[in-house]
């Protein structure tokens, strides 16, 4: 699609209603996970959801900025750095729930899943996560330090995909860690004490986790092919794969929140909160 505006920095026409649409519906999610997570559950543990809820909603703010000044380098880098980054706090929010999950919920008896300790799941996610995190904000900084032009864009943009690529891995072995505990759950590996309710903490993990994995794909796809091909150059691959996918992957946690089922005991063991589950 060939840009209306030669001097915009805009690899595609763009459309402003639709950025102001979408900071509009992140701002949704964003004001209920604020409520839900900070005052109603006080589940400060889940507070990465809420900061990857924040990045979506400022980063398509800026976006609408950066179309109304499409020559400015500023406000186009800051906005694609936080949309771009916005999915790793949801996953890192995911990673959590999955540690609190296999504790509550797994008999004692059962130490580990695929060989990894569980009350090591969250380290070792976790680290995973803030690598990505360094190796994307390095590669997008350095993308914009050259005006997303010449060969400093490249070097940027394979370190961006690099990134990417550590991410989309880390949430496909996530999958598996989830899968295995879905499996020994079925098989009746639960405390007879646990309430059902997990069930759906489990089911928001599965939502978010796939459609981060959808919207990694895409990204990968989109860096892969460079800034003048298909998925930069159409603004309709971007709503499609980025913005409509982590509506939901952040917005399922409005529905089952896991404050709602995680209730804290106010005991400590071995440096990590007991939990109960309700209903």
């Amino acid at each position: 699609m060939t840009k209306a505006d030669p001097n915009s920095i805009w690899p595609s026409d763009t459309h402003f209603p639709l950025a102001i649409v979408f900071a509009v519906i992140y701002l949704i999610p964003l004001i209920i996970q604020f409520y839900q997570t900070i005052i109603k559950y006080k589940a400060h543990y889940f507070i990465p959801i809420l900061v990857g809820a924040c990045f979506e909603f400022f980063g398509y703010i800026t976006r609408a900025v950066s179309i109304k000044l499409p020559d400015q380098i500023p406000p186009y880098a800051v906005s694609s750095s936080l949309i771009v980054l916005a999915p790793l706090f949801v996953a890192a929010g995911n990673y959590l729930l999955l540690s609190r999950l296999c504790l509550s919920v797994l008999p004692s008896h059962i130490t580990q899943i695929h060989y990894i300790p569980l009350r090591k799941l969250t380290k070792i996610f976790v680290i995973s996560d803030v690598i990505t995190f360094l190796i994307q904000v390095s590669g997008s900084g350095i993308a914009s330090s050259g005006n997303w032009e010449g060969s400093t864009t490249k070097i940027g943009v394979d370190v961006l995909m690099v990134g990417l690529g550590v991410q989309l891995a880390t949430v496909v072995f996530f999958f598996g860690v989830v899968g295995r505990f879905d499996v020994l759950t079925r098989r009746g590996e639960v405390r007879p004490e646990v309430e059902d309710g997990w069930r759906k903490v489990l089911r928001a993990v599965y939502i978010s986790s796939g459609l981060i994995v959808v919207r990694s794909v895409y990204r990968l796809i989109e860096f892969a092919m460079g800034i003048h091909g298909y998925p930069f150059t159409h603004e309709w691959m971007f709503y499609t794969f980025e913005s409509l996918p982590m509506v939901p992957a952040i917005g399922v946690f409005c529905v089952w929140h896991p404050g709602a089922y995680f209730v804290r005991k106010g005991r400590k063991t071995g440096g990590d909160v007991q939990m109960e589950i309700g209903a």
